[in-house]
């Protein structure tokens, strides 16, 4: 009977390690455009991950997940899903750059990375930074008076 009660908080403790999530290691940042930069749109952003794997969204594989821009929004906090409205881009089809036409003015743009279900791996796995986007330059398209 002794070993029968020393057996069983053994049990439970492999069943609670067994079903323990790895936790990965890691970063997500905007290889394009640099932090506190000023641009001109459309802007162009390129999105890097170390630690996971990009795949598409769809199937909740571990070490895996795809990205998202937020457009003047913070990070989200971990497990929860990431919504979809006009300030977060999702790129669910596996993609890692986009060219946004963003409107003049200073933007806070996060960068955040989710599971195959858009559940956010939360605030470790997103990077915010600081844009501003100028007016694009006036183009000269000639005009009377050209020689």
């Amino acid at each position: 009977m002794k070993r029968f009660t020393l057996l069983i908080p053994l049990m439970l403790l492999m069943l609670v390690a067994c079903n323990k999530k790895k936790e990965f290691k890691g970063k997500v940042w905007f290889s394009e455009p640099s932090d506190k930069t000023e641009v001109t749109a459309p802007v162009k952003f390129v999105m890097q991950v170390e630690g996971m794997t990009v795949k598409p969204a769809g199937l909740l594989e571990e070490g895996t997940g795809h990205f998202h821009i937020l457009i003047n929004k913070e990070a989200i906090a971990a497990g929860q899903v990431i919504g979809n409205d006009e300030t977060i881009k999702h790129y669910g089809k596996g993609q890692t750059e986009d060219t946004l036409d963003l409107k003049p003015g200073d933007y806070r743009i996060t960068l955040q990375f989710a599971d195959g279900v858009h559940a956010s791996y939360g605030s470790a796995w997103a990077q915010t930074i600081s844009i501003k986007v100028k007016e694009k330059a006036p183009t000269y398209t000639g005009g009377e008076g050209d020689n």
